[in-house]
């Protein structure tokens, strides 16, 4: 009875995780596309076709995450920070990203 409660306590603690991990590096990606189709614009590069060259997680910030993220383009590597944060649905919507290289 004790190990079957540890389990089920384990895969609650591990669901609640998700929440404060962040998001996937699959969803990351597909809320800056989003971003970039609904007519946003940021201190960053086009970057509404560029994919994710290197992704360690994002840190949770009050409800915000922040997210360092290097985005491959045809350019080359563009390092940028992403503010992005949980919908109501379930999903992630980024609120803005800005470029990090140094000038």
């Amino acid at each position: 009875m004790i190990r079957t409660f540890l389990a089920v306590a384990a895969l609650c603690a591990l669901a609640a995780c998700g929440s404060l991990l962040g998001p996937s590096q699959f969803d990351l990606e597909a809320a800056v596309h989003a971003f970039y189709a609904r007519g946003e614009t940021a201190a960053a590069p086009n970057l509404s076709a560029a994919h994710i060259a290197d992704y360690e997680g994002c840190q949770p910030r009050g409800g915000i995450f922040t997210c360092p993220v290097v985005f491959a383009t045809d350019e080359g590597n563009v390092p940028v920070m992403i503010w992005i944060v949980r919908t109501t649905s379930g999903g992630w919507e980024v609120r803005n990203l800005r470029d990090t290289r140094r000038r």
